[in-house]
């Protein structure tokens, strides 16, 4: 919706002249950047289509409005997700459709981008010698609501709205809240409340686009490093990757380490690796250790084996024995079925169509 700025001119026009040149100032600086204006959480409210005295309650519990639970690693052990409830994510989802995605990220940044994602994250270091990969430890965690604020600061909010809106786009969990917790949940969530100023949460629509802007400094140090010794450097969330044809060109851990804790975040050593062509080389999933872009052979043939399986007994049948008692399974291997596309769309193709043959039932 367009800004009536002709109608506000003509509610200032008594205005004091200073007065009057700020709100004008503030207003065409958001408006140059097509961003919505926003004077106080009232109006915040508005923009929302909802009741202020609702938007009021919602910013002073902020930690009432999320749900609290935990998954397993992969590897071993548990992750802890942290969703907010469906009105909160509304408005975090207008935060991001309405703000943030409407600022520019790096180049380097390919994760969690409109048009990008992990193929093109994989493909500047197809064919490269050596690739060197990094991971950041809390990401979404180490990102702190100062950090937030002057995100929003900087697109030109005022004080006032820059404070709310991190508000509504960080998480602490508060006494009260942490004491209605049960036991699990306050040994996995005891930072979470013990921390001194709220962080990103791992589940909030606003999280990863609000990294991305956070890395933009982080990301242009490393873009202008890779570019002076002629090498690729790319970005996906928490996973940096750099890659040479020369091992003596990529940056140190110790170079990278002061680089990212200069921006107050920190590496997870556990991720960190250095690998040449005798050994497998990855990128978000994605094989480059040859001259195109590949999946894994393992990959290719876990999804034949379940399309096989399922021409033969029948989806249900195949999924109920080997996955008792879970849903989504059309989802989860059209899923994987359609990662290979993006990768390896000739092969894919063959596999989907035999996919579009099964009779899924009510899967």
């Amino acid at each position: 919706m367009e800004y009536p700025r002709d109608l506000l001119l003509k509610e200032l026009d008594e205005s004091e002249k200073d007065f009057k040149s700020a709100v004008v100032g503030y207003v065409d600086k958001l408006i140059s950047k097509n961003l919505p204006v926003i004077f106080s959480l009232k109006n915040l409210a508005f923009l929302l289509n909802m009741e202020y005295k609702d938007l009021l309650s919602i910013v002073n519990n902020i930690d009432w409005y999320y749900a609290y639970y935990t998954i397993k690693k992969k590897r071993g052990g548990t992750r802890r997700i942290v969703v907010p409830y469906e009105n909160m994510k509304n408005i975090q989802r207008w935060i991001l459709e309405e703000i943030l995605e409407k600022v520019s990220v790096h180049s380097a940044c390919k994760g969690f981008v409109k048009q990008c994602g992990i193929v093109d994250n994989a493909k500047p270091h197809v064919g490269k010698n050596f690739i060197r990969k990094f991971d950041f430890k809390d990401f979404f965690e180490s990102i702190d609501v100062h950090r937030v604020y002057g995100i929003f600061l900087e697109l030109g909010y005022s004080k006032a709205v820059s404070y709310d809106l991190s508000t509504l786009c960080t998480i602490k969990i508060s006494d009260e809240k942490y004491e209605n917790l049960d036991s699990s949940k306050k040994k996995l969530l005891r930072n979470l409340h013990e921390i001194p100023y709220p962080v990103l949460a791992q589940g909030a629509p606003t999280s990863p686009m609000l990294a991305n802007l956070v890395c933009r400094s982080l990301d242009a140090r490393f873009d202008k490093y890779s570019s002076v010794n002629g090498i690729s450097y790319t970005r996906y969330a928490d996973d940096l990757t750099f890659s040479a044809n020369d091992i003596t060109k990529l940056p140190s851990v110790s170079f990278v380490r002061k680089a990212v804790e200069d921006e107050g975040l920190k590496l997870n050593y556990s991720k960190t690796g250095t690998y040449g062509r005798d050994s497998r080389q990855m990128v978000t999933g994605i094989l480059i250790d040859g001259e195109h872009m590949h999946v894994s052979q393992k990959y290719k043939r876990q999804i034949a084996r379940h399309l096989h399986f399922c021409e033969k007994f029948g989806a249900k049948a195949h999924f109920d024995h080997i996955m008792p008692g879970k849903d989504n399974y059309k989802e989860w291997l059209y899923g994987k079925i359609y990662f290979l596309y993006a990768v390896e769309p000739a092969t894919a193709k063959a596999l989907l169509e035999r996919a579009n043959k099964i009779d899924w039932g009510l899967l």
